[in-house]
């Protein structure tokens, strides 16, 4: 029974993968209103190499600095919503990743690899990992 859990496991990130590879390719597309994404840096000369160690299917594109280092270089954000490169006190939900240390990062609640806007909706993501009313993400924790 183990090894069919673990199967089924494998199995299904697997999927979220590739079902993701084209989410990832977004970016040589302008956005709906004819802007790049954000995240696209391409124009600026810069790849993927900019946030990540290396990139390819045998390397793990672990980063070249804490999250919270490469985000801030671009989003100056005074009082930032949430604090972060912290521990959290209870748990989080399995879709809200925490860095090597357990702490959190922007990275928690936003993926910078999600599409500018939504394909479905046609609404600007914010790059948040879940859908639906911003509200809802912080619920995903905080039960108040």
């Amino acid at each position: 029974m183990h090894f069919l859990t673990n199967r089924c496991l494998a199995v299904c990130l697997l999927s979220l993968v590739m079902l993701q590879l084209p989410l990832i390719n977004h970016r040589a597309h302008a956005t709906q209103s004819g802007r790049l994404d954000p995240h696209d840096f391409r124009a600026q000369g810069k790849d993927c190499r900019s946030c990540h160690k290396s990139v390819g299917a045998k390397e793990t594109g672990g980063l070249t600095k804490p999250a919270g280092e490469i985000c801030t270089a671009c989003h100056r954000v005074p009082g930032l919503s949430h604090p972060v490169d912290m521990v959290p006190t209870f748990p989080i939900p399995a879709d809200l990743p925490l860095d090597e240390l357990g702490k959190m990062t922007c990275a928690t609640c936003h993926d910078p690899h999600r599409p500018y806007i939504n394909p479905l909706t046609g609404q600007k993501t914010k790059y948040l990992r879940r859908d639906g009313p911003p509200r809802l993400l912080c619920l995903a924790c905080h039960k108040k």
